[in-house]
């Protein structure tokens, strides 16, 4: 029975007895605390939690898992994987074990008639109930019924919450397969007893002492994973010799070049299923994260990948193989089939770059600990910081020469660069600063800035060395989250401080750095005043990011997620999770969308809800970050809806305009964009524009100049430039554009200035080229007369001559004309342009015979007009400041040959 016949086989059984067939969910589940989707039941856990209504009393699926508690065993067993389907049942306070237990045993004896006598069933040690619906109802010998403890047998959705017992269903492969004791039986650790399926019987709800409470409304959740029913009805001992894995391998084995490894086509194997599926569902490689997940997959599979030979990108080519055979099953992978290519691809070249290098640097530590064989933590990092290797890659290859890592020494350098970019904005002497002060006595500080600019307060605590004081309640907002802190005022019987910076310890005390702190004293009252526009630029670049975010995931995809930023009054930055630059277009329409929901004039509202209802909500969380059971939740409109704890504005119209600055590569999938909003975005764009048009201006008065330049070297005059003037009234109409949010028409208008721009750069070059090419002409046509003007001066043919916006290269053009004509002299020629000289001495080789040295000579002119040179005795060049005294240094030249 083919894998693609029991999917369709499992689904229509339970039809019948009443299911209704929901699709799986994605790799990526709706809930932020959870990494992968690694079970069934996870799209359903809020109905299991009481907070959601059930879409149906009974529910079929066939699910996407991923867990990676057991990649380290994959391919070294017949039966483990970090990708998997799971065929599930579910009931919500509906049937209960009894059915569950009928509708499994029918499913298996008689739909996929396996044979009785190779089923075992295991059930809770305590669950009498279960037990005799397999021995009465069911009519199994007790014998084959065995009673597992806690661990094995019973479930949980964590510490407390829906709970309960577990029952299995294996398969017995023979004693051939197991270990030899007279003790093995379902639940051994061998390989004898095959766990096909595990029937949940949600019936309690576990309260924090730890106490079991009967549920009013019982469920049902089971999963019998795809890999191994398959392996059973194909009658084959080893999960991989199915056909979900078989034309995988044979693809593999084409690629080896090297002797077979089967362990490694195995993992190659299973790691590529996960990878091609993981970005169908938008996850893209990272260093954080399900991206992490993806990329330590990638990366071990490369490795497994030269071990057998493959010494080139791979996986991507073999990805069309998983589409090919799973694409009906999941129309996803057929859809994202060019992007799954691309971003494996990808992350394949970028691994295969660095790979050989850092080889050799693990070859080097394995050399250098040979006598205690453990990698320090520091080096183990450089290793995954500067090499993209895994920990677990590098514990991998540490394991198979006999050496372990330092694991703690690892995750404190890793701690450090998560703090270095939780608190980017802080210099690390600030950081130093903060981290030394004693805050213990300090509650956390009342923070009111969300409603309020000033406030009347007390002055709890100051901090001399730093200049910094705590006070009861402040307005001031403390940097983080990316958002920079307040700056303002503090007033107090007719003085004030200014302070420069706001900053939040990690317990919440609020500490305000200002220039001095005077006569200050702790219970003082004072009144605390916050720099409005400042806050008021800073929340609008808040505000901006979130409609950027939004915009980006329109754009580019639901994989795009936050990776870092910076709020401040003067611009924002935002790091995002993609996996290649972004087109001109691209950035065009991002711009287009976020000026579109700012001149919607949107309302910005700051929601307070428990955690859970946001997340019901929709609201957008970040995973990794830690947030209270009370959030704030911004939705703007009804475009955005995100958990955010900074600042904002009431309206997106008060953003006024929004203005991408520039987009780039901040790393391997990570992009950064930054832009500008509110009056900074105005001010730029307009400055931008009047240097634009000031730029024209000047490139349009050098072109005339060059026009009449050529003219008089007897050239024909180009196409005059009237076309090109730009009036000031078009820079009005932009200002317009600007308050009206037509991003647009003023990108339209830019690009217009900047056309015009390149236009006449070209036209200058050109004409200049044209003037350059018209003195050569002149100057080669003159070089009889130039050898007229010649001297005798002790005996030798000179000639030193100056030409007024000539360069170097006609200089040595026409040196070369004038010694072949020549034969034997002494020519020194210099330019002058915009006030600075450059010249050329040169001797020929008759004259060098008897110590007449260009070197020299260029040295000595050099130093009377200010200048350098260089060369050697035959020919020298240089440069002067002093244009003025070229005359006085060409006659030290003639006194020198004369003497």
């Amino acid at each position: 029975m083919k894998s693609s016949e029991i999917r369709s086989r499992y689904l229509k059984f339970f039809e019948s007895k009443g299911h209704h067939v929901l699709p799986g969910s994605s790799l990526v589940p709706r809930d932020p605390t959870v990494l992968l989707t690694l079970a069934g039941m996870l799209q359903f856990k809020p109905v299991f939690l009481g907070q959601e209504k059930p879409p149906f009393r009974r529910v079929t699926t066939v699910q996407k898992c991923m867990r990676m508690i057991d990649v380290e065993r994959v391919g070294r067993t017949t039966r483990h994987h970090t990708f998997f389907e799971m065929l599930g049942n579910f009931s919500f306070g509906d049937y209960f074990k009894k059915e569950a237990i009928q509708f499994a045993w029918e499913l298996l004896t008689k739909e996929f008639k396996l044979p009785i006598t190779k089923l075992k069933i295991a059930v809770y040690e305590k669950d009498d109930e279960a037990w005799s619906i397999w021995r009465d109802s069911i009519g199994l010998p007790k014998e084959i019924i065995y009673r597992l403890d806690e661990e094995n047998n019973f479930w949980s959705v964590g510490p407390t919450g829906p709970c309960g017992p577990c029952s299995e269903i294996y398969y017995d492969l023979g004693e051939e397969n197991g270990c030899g004791k007279e003790a093995c039986q379902p639940g051994c650790d061998c390989d004898r007893f095959l766990e096909l399926w595990n029937l949940v019987f949600i019936q309690y709800n576990r309260d924090e002492k730890g106490t079991l409470i009967p549920l009013k409304q019982k469920g049902i959740d089971t999963g019998m994973g795809l890999e191994r029913i398959a392996s059973v009805l194909q009658q084959v001992k080893d999960n991989f010799e199915t056909d979900l894995f078989v034309p995988l391998i044979k693809k593999i084995r084409q690629m080896a070049t090297a002797s077979e490894r089967t362990i490694s086509v195995k993992i190659i194997a299973d790691h590529i299923r996960a990878a091609a599926n993981l970005v169908a569902d938008g996850v893209f490689p990272e260093n954080i994260g399900r991206g992490y997940v993806l990329r330590r997959l990638i990366r071990r599979s490369v490795r497994h990948g030269k071990l057998i030979g493959i010494d080139k990108p791979f996986l991507f080519d073999l990805a069309q193989e998983v589409i090919s055979s799973m694409g009906e099953a999941y129309p996803l992978l057929l859809e994202k089939a060019p992007l799954i290519a691309r971003i494996i691809k990808q992350e394949e070249e970028n691994f295969f770059a660095t790979l050989d290098n850092g080889m050799k640097l693990f070859g080097e530590l394995i050399e250098k600990h040979q006598s205690d064989k453990l990698i320090a933590g520091d080096e183990a990092f450089r290793l995954h910081d500067t090499y993209g290797f895994p920990v677990e890659l590098t514990m991998e290859l540490a394991a198979e020469k006999g050496f372990k890592i330092d694991e703690a020494g690892f995750e404190k350098e890793m701690e450090q660069q998560r703090e270095r970019a939780r608190h980017g904005g802080v210099s690390a002497d600030k950081k130093k600063e903060l981290t030394a002060l004693d805050l213990s006595a300090l509650k956390p500080t009342a923070f009111i800035g969300y409603e309020h600019m000033e406030a009347d307060t007390k002055l709890l605590e100051l901090f001399p060395p730093p200049r910094l004081l705590v006070l009861e309640k402040t307005p001031f907002y403390g940097e983080s989250g990316g958002q920079v802190g307040d700056t303002g005022i503090i007033k107090w019987d007719n003085k004030e401080i200014r302070v420069t910076g706001t900053f939040i310890s990690p317990k919440g005390v609020i500490l305000h750095e200002v220039e001095q702190l005077d006569d200050l004293k702790p219970n003082q009252r004072v009144k605390a005043i916050v720099d409005a526009s400042k806050r008021q630029a800073t929340s609008a670049h808040h505000t901006a990011t979130h409609l950027l975010h939004k915009a980006l995931r329109e754009t580019l995809g639901e994989h795009v997620k936050q990776a870092g930023s910076y709020v401040g009054p003067d611009k924002l930055r935002f790091d995002f999770n993609h996996f290649r630059s972004l087109s001109l277009e691209e950035i065009e329409k991002v711009e287009q969308v976020v000026n579109q929901k700012i001149s919607e004039k949107l309302r910005v509202e700051v929601l307070q809800k428990s955690y859970d209802e946001a997340v019901k909500m929709g609201a957008m969380a970040l995973f990794g970050e830690k947030y209270g059971d009370q959030v704030r939740v911004l939705k703007i409109g009804e475009y955005s809806l995100e958990l955010c704890g900074g600042t904002h504005i009431k309206n997106t119209a008060e953003i006024t305009f929004f203005k991408i600055m520039s987009e780039s590569a901040l790393g391997s999938g990570v992009r950064r964009i930054e832009a500008l909003a509110g009056q900074a975005a105005k001010v730029y764009i307009l400055y931008r524009a009047k240097a634009l048009h000031a730029e024209v201006e000047a490139m349009i008065r050098r072109y005339r100049s060059l026009q009449l330049d050529k003219e008089r070297l007897g050239g024909i005059k180009s196409v005059e430039t009237n076309i090109f003037e730009i009036e000031i009234t078009e820079l009005e109409q932009l200002s317009k554009a600007v308050d009206c949010q037509d991003s647009i028409k003023v990108n339209k208008f830019l690009d217009h200035l900047c056309g015009r721009a390149d236009w006449l750069k070209e036209r200058v070059a050109k004409t200049e080229k044209e003037i350059d090419a018209l003195k050569e002409k002149k100057a080669k046509e003159a070089v009889s007369d130039y050898l007229a003007e010649a001297k005798e001066i002790g005996g030798k043919k000179v000639l030193f001559k100056q030409f007024q916006e000539y360069n170097m290269e006609l200089l040595r053009s026409l040196s070369d004309s004038i010694q072949s004509s020549f034969k034997s002299c002494v020519l020194a020629l210099a330019t002058v342009t915009e006030g600075k000289v450059n010249f050329l001495v040169k001797v020929t080789p008759d004259l060098v015979g008897k110590g007449v040295s260009a070197k020299i000579l260029a040295s000595k002119l050099a130093e009377i007009i200010a200048g350098r040179s260089g060369g050697k005795e035959d020919k020298a060049e240089g440069g002067g400041k002093d244009p003025t005294r070229l005359n006085e240094a060409f006659s030290e030249l003639e006194r020198l040959l004369g003497g």
